[in-house]
């Protein structure tokens, strides 16, 4: 029989991970609220504050795939607060210019409200990030 309780912000996190690193960004997106604000850090090559997963396609994850294959967020442990969970992990990927190694720590802060993501704050070693892509 399925089980008909909700799931966790944690396990909803750990499924936006695993997705966005096999490359399935629609299940990312899904778990997204149509205002979500989503910021990347200042020193980063997709610097600002978005909103909306078309603007976070657009202006993230399109260009960091642009920039790097292979790429994945690899997360090395959760801090569950209930409605923020803080992922800590290391960002790994290759240039495709230069064929250039990426591996930059970083920290992910993700608020949710009624089971979907509404806030995303990206801390990471934008000094890592500009060495490897030279910009």
């Amino acid at each position: 029989m399925a089980s008909t309780a909700a799931r966790t912000n944690l396990e909803i996190v750990q499924e936006m991970y695993s997705a966005f690193n096999d490359g399935d960004v629609e299940t990312v997106l899904g778990h997204m609220d149509p205002d979500i604000e989503w910021t990347e850090p200042e020193g980063s090559r997709y610097a600002g504050t978005y909103r909306g997963p078309d603007a976070i396609t657009e202006h993230v994850f399109a260009p960091v795939m642009e920039d790097m294959e292979p790429f994945a967020a690899v997360p090395e442990r959760y801090v569950d607060g209930g409605d923020t969970i803080v992922v800590l992990g290391t960002d790994r990927g290759t240039v495709r210019s230069s064929g250039e190694s990426l591996e930059a720590p970083f920290a992910h802060v993700c608020d949710f409200r009624d089971g979907r993501l509404v806030k995303f704050v990206d801390y990471t070693d934008t000094a890592a990030w500009q060495q490897a892509i030279g910009a």
